[in-house]
């Protein structure tokens, strides 16, 4: 089939759009338009030839206003879309630690970035990856300025021993694999280990607050049901619960479950998700285990003597605190 009348007139469209005076008027249209050509509109080819044709035709100039910076920002992210390059990806981290915004606008952009590169792990590099860590550093930094002072770490004598806490970027049903694996180690902790475990979903794993206009944003599903719920039931055990509402990562909300966990001392956080802002901040009052360490794969026995191991390391004190801190070149 002959894909040139429909990229041309997808190319008119958007070269229309980022030629815009503001482009959060088309903010619906933009959306529509990357739902249609990711969801298939056009041939692998197609979108080849549809990002040469915007290569060509546009130019940004190197003194930009915030309504440049906004087009550029959408173009690049829609290049990266589109041609799943390396040099496109490295190009759009580039200009996200650069661009002059708020800096949960700059979140909201890191996790966008975050979400292609879990689809297309093809245009991930190690210079991509120490600049999307040291760009999260950036924002965890402004969250923790925004929430501010959390307290003084809290030591081993004054924890209590009999209780844990979760913390879940996102949580569906069992059939979902993340959900799968937190109620698993929740069982665990339960069953096992004889401790109470309490699970917080932060809800944060793609932010759809402070957005800024794309071709095309990732969201992620949530219950919505569970925003009321205290309890969640896990193979017959009742399980204490609190799922934040859809403005995460934001001010309130972060110094509350920051506040609850203070007051509870549990032994030490299980973070299931990575690049989460509240466990990154929550490591500065108990440790924080990712949640990847514990149940790397779908082994109720290996969760066990993972969860066995990590409280080993604790109490030996075999390693400096399992504080939840991002270093460059290391992956949570």
């Amino acid at each position: 089939m002959n894909e040139l009348p429909i990229v041309r007139e997808y190319e008119n469209r958007i070269l229309d759009i980022l030629s815009s005076e503001d482009i959060t008027e088309y903010f619906d249209e933009m959306l529509q338009i990357g739902a249609r050509i990711i969801s298939g509109a056009l041939s692998p080819e197609g979108k080849r030839e549809l990002a040469e044709r915007l290569r060509r035709n546009m130019y940004f100039f190197p003194r930009e206003t915030m309504a440049d910076m906004l087009r550029h920002v959408a173009y690049l992210h829609l290049m990266v879309r589109l041609t799943e390059s390396r040099e496109y990806f490295m190009q759009l981290l580039h200009y996200i630690e650069g661009i002059r915004i708020e800096e949960r606008y700059r979140f909201f952009l890191l996790m966008q970035t975050r979400y292609i590169s879990y689809l297309k792990p093809q245009i991930i590099s190690a210079e991509s990856d120490r600049m999307f860590h040291n760009i999260y550093l950036r924002s965890r930094r402004y969250y923790a300025d925004l929430v501010g002072d959390v307290g003084d770490f809290i030591k081993l004598k004054d924890r209590n021993c009999g209780q844990v806490v979760i913390l879940t970027q996102q949580y569906l049903t069992d059939t979902h694999r993340e959900t799968h694996m937190t109620n698993l180690i929740a069982q665990e902790i339960l069953v096992s280990m004889c401790q109470n475990v309490m699970i917080i979903n932060t809800n944060d794993l793609l932010p759809v607050s402070n957005v800024v206009p794309l071709f095309g944003i990732e969201g992620h599903n949530s219950l919505q049901f569970l925003d009321n719920s205290n309890n969640v039931f896990i193979r017959g055990l009742s399980v204490p619960f609190f799922q934040c509402c859809g403005d995460m990562p934001s001010e309130r909300p972060l110094k509350v479950i920051l506040s609850t966990i203070r007051e509870m001392r549990p032994e030490y956080i299980i973070s299931c998700g990575d690049h989460s802002i509240t466990a990154s901040l929550a490591s500065g009052i108990v440790p924080v285990i990712p949640g990847h360490e514990i149940a790397p794969k779908d082994d109720i026995q290996l969760i066990r003597e993972n969860i066995l191991e990590y409280r080993r390391m604790i109490e030996e004190k075999r390693f400096w605190q399992i504080r939840f801190r991002i270093q460059q070149g290391e992956k949570i």
